[in-house]
């Protein structure tokens, strides 16, 4: 059974490690122990080790005495209606009871030092401080970027919004309980502002965390010790010691640590604020001189916005400066535009005065061609030997190349061969070649006195050789496209439309082979488009031809013993012309422009020696002088008329199918294309009747992707098959003659596909076979060439 306790037995709370006090009767406590001296024995018991005493809850703390006095005035004056009868009004017991009370409490230490001695609030947990804390830092990055918003600092802005990105993201770390590192916080920013504004601006904390919460504790006053806010003498009361991290609601914030800009007295302030204001007329007037043009003034003003700030770090570390001394726009820009004409003024007169051109160094001169040229060459190889020393490895092969034209113009010039002088390029400072019985050159004749005249002009211009190869090759290259340009003009205005077009694509041909003539490249004339009149007579030659249609064979020679020479040398050039224009037309189909100009060229020479021979045949005149040249020619094939993701399958006929009847065999093919692999294409031809060797001529245009590895992999592995039908009866089925199968891989190498194939039933022959062509435009893998050699028939000229 459970025994109560009895309610006269007194608790020993020593053994809890606290003072044995009597506390049956809340209102028989002594005046003398206070609530405070109770907390003090529970956390000295906590700190000595017996922490396994229970708190007792506190009681409310004694009320000032002017409330109490207020308190007891409403308690007299609101006495229950049915009480007023009694008698205590009076008592003089009871009066002098409450006389008593009035005097200790006025002897009791004043409101201030009783609020620390209130119930204490409840722990505060290290999140929350974390959180706050993180929310001032965030408020002071805030307004940070909001003042350098205002004053046009994009860095700033930039650098104070990743500080909030970092605070944002702690914050929610923070929130959800996860450890903040102390590292990880960004320091508090100044906000620069002066320190009058800086009473409404939350203070900027300490990079570091808060301590954690420590547990309270009080220590006593000496009772000769009076409290200096009270203006009574106080009671010697314990004086509790708050935490410096947690002060309390009641009492005002402690004041904000002093930023870089709070730390400077007003004076300074307002100087820091002068030099901030013209730096950004700086900047002001550097955007508005780069919006006007002037570059070279934007960069000066630039220049000194970045020496502002060298400034306004001094001046924020306390160095003494002069404002007044501070530059203005308008001052740096005088003394820009006078440093200028400064600078125009010395390099006028650094220019050299006008001296007459026979006190100029003289051209190198030489009596001879071949003393000319060895001092040509003396002067090239020293030019290589010192872009070798340097290193300067293209400046050295260029300079070999022209030092061996030089060697091997001294060879020809000493076996009195003739000299290409106007192709060998000549040094500065060295004079033209001197001609036959020619003494050297003297010094030019002194040129009027002209601001353009009185400076000296490179020698290498006045030694530049005049109509060298390279420019009549420009001129020439010029003239063709003018050609072109006009037969352009001409072709508009008489209506025809694309042979305009065509004209003027071939004249904008001409661009970028006159710029690489100009850079001094040689050009194949072969290669270029005809003029359009010669290729006009070209083409009416053609027709002629054509409806000729003279091909006698190459291989037989034609000599002037035999008999009508005339006609057989028109015939064979006709035919040599035909040959040139068909290959000039395939390659145009297949956009090869320089081999469709090549054989063009070559038909222009066969269409003059046919002239030739047509003027000596109307005149019946001897035979001209002829001989043979062997001529080689790759062509690559191509099928023109397809596009390159075509491949067109042509079922030709079938060759004597095996059946028992021939003239009554019904038959018709079936294919079956494996690309693409996973929805092959099938499809028949059309019904062939009453015989065993049809004649289909189906044509099936089908479609491939050429580059992609799934159809390269197809051609490399996989066939056609066909398969040869008889149409049966009314009451029997189709039946199967024969299948074939077209391996597609020969098409990977060449362009056609031409065969019979064999008709198996299985592994055995089944009798007969199909014919079937497959082309595509051009090989999967690598182009086919067709060589061919040609004796070749040239006119004498």
């Amino acid at each position: 059974m459970f025994k109560k306790p009895t309610p006269g037995k007194k608790s020993n709370l020593s053994q809890f490690g606290l003072l044995d006090v009597d506390l049956d009767d809340g209102d028989d406590e002594p005046m003398d122990l206070s609530d405070d001296d109770t907390d003090l024995e529970a956390e000295l018991a906590a700190i000595s080790g017996g922490g396994g005493a229970r708190r007792k809850p506190r009681k409310p703390a004694p009320v000032p005495a002017a409330d109490l006095d207020a308190m007891i005035a409403a308690s007299l004056k609101d006495v229950p209606s049915d009480d007023e009868g009694s008698g205590d009004d009076d008592d003089p017991d009871l009066l002098n009871e409450l006389r008593q009370l009035s005097i200790d409490d006025e002897e009791a230490p004043p409101p201030p030092a009783r609020v620390s001695r209130t119930a204490p609030p409840p722990p505060v947990s290290a999140d929350s401080s974390i959180i706050s804390f993180l929310q001032d830092r965030i408020t002071n990055y805030t307004q940070a970027e909001k003042a350098a918003k205002e004053s046009g600092e994009s860095s700033k802005v930039r650098r104070f919004g990743r500080g909030l990105k970092t605070l944002n993201d702690l914050l929610k770390q923070a929130k959800a309980g996860k450890p903040v590192k102390d590292e990880d916080i960004p320091p508090p920013v100044s906000l620069g502002k002066p320190a009058s504004d800086t009473s409404n601006v939350p203070p900027p904390t300490t990079p570091s965390l808060p301590p954690p919460i420590a547990p309270r504790r009080t220590a006593p006053i000496p009772p000769s010790a009076p409290e200096p806010a009270s203006p009574e003498p106080s009671a010697p009361e314990p004086e509790p010691e708050e935490p410096p991290s947690l002060p309390e609601p009641d009492h005002p914030p402690p004041p904000p640590p002093r930023t870089e800009s709070q730390g400077l007295d007003p004076e300074k302030l307002q100087g820091l604020q002068m030099i901030l204001r013209r730096k950004e007329e700086f900047k002001a007037a550097a955007l508005a001189s780069k919006h006007a043009g002037d570059k070279a003034m934007a960069l000066e003003y630039l220049k000194v916005v970045k020496q502002f700030d060298i400034v306004v770090q001094a001046y924020r570390s306390g160095q003494d400066m002069d404002l007044s001394e501070l530059p203005t726009p308008e001052a740096i820009a005088a003394a820009f535009k006078s440093e200028q004409r400064s600078d125009d003024q010395i390099q006028h007169s650094a220019e050299p005065e006008p001296q007459p051109v026979a006190e100029a160094p003289a051209l190198i001169t030489a009596s001879t061609v071949d003393e000319a040229l060895k001092q040509r060459l003396a002067a090239f190889q020293e030019q290589e030997s010192k872009a070798k020393e340097e290193g300067n490895t293209s400046k050295a092969r260029r300079m070999g190349r022209i030092v061996k034209q030089y060697q091997d113009a001294i060879r020809l010039h000493a076996a009195a061969k003739p000299l290409p002088l106007d192709e060998l390029p000549t040094p500065a400072g060295f004079a033209p070649f001197p001609t036959a019985g020619s003494q050297p050159s003297p010094s030019p004749p002194s040129a009027p006195s002209t601001p353009s005249a009185s400076r000296p002009q490179p020698p290498a211009v006045a030694a530049k050789p005049k109509n060298t190869k390279y420019e009549k090759q420009l001129a020439l290259l010029m003239h063709r496209q003018k050609e072109f340009r006009e037969a352009a003009l001409k072709a508009k205005k008489a209506g025809n439309m694309e042979q305009a077009k065509e004209y003027l694509r071939a004249a904008k041909g001409f661009d970028s082979v006159i710029e690489a003539a100009r850079g001094g490249l040689v050009v194949d004339f072969k290669s270029l488009p005809l003029p359009p009149q010669a290729k006009k007579q070209i083409e009416h030659t053609f027709d002629i031809v054509s409806a000729e249609d003279c091909d006698p064979p190459e291989d037989v020679s034609i000599t002037l013993d035999d008999e009508d020479v005339i006609s057989r040398l028109h015939s064979q050039l006709t035919s040599q012309l035909k040959l040139c224009l068909t290959n000039r037309d395939h390659y145009r189909a297949m956009g090869n422009v320089a081999e469709s100009n090549r054989f063009e060229h070559l038909a222009v020479t066969v269409k003059q020696d046919l002239d030739v021979v047509t003027v000596a045949k109307s005149l019946t005149q001897n035979p001209p002088k002829f001989h043979y040249e062997s001529k080689q020619f790759s062509v690559v094939q191509c099928n023109t008329d397809l596009k390159e993701n075509d491949l067109e399958l042509t079922i030709v006929r079938g060759i004597a199918y095996n059946v028992p009847n021939p003239k009554e065999v019904d038959t018709y093919v079936k294919f079956e294309f494996p690309y693409p692999p996973d929805a092959p294409v099938s499809d028949r031809t059309g019904l062939v009747k009453d015989t065993n060797s049809p004649q289909y001529d189906a044509v099936f245009p089908l479609a491939i992707h050429r580059t992609a590895r799934p159809c390269l992999r197809v051609f490399k592995r996989h066939a056609i098959k066909l398969q040869v039908y008889s149409r049966g009866g009314w009451f029997s089925k189709d039946t199967l003659l024969g299948a074939a199968t077209v391996k597609l891989a020969p098409l990977e190498t060449q362009v056609t596909l031409h065969e019979a194939f064999p008709l198996m039933d299985g592994r055995k022959a089944a009798g007969g076979s199909l014919e079937v062509k497959l082309r595509v435009r051009t090989p999967l893998l690598q182009q086919q060439f067709e060589n061919t050699t040609h004796r070749w028939l040239v006119i004498d000229s």
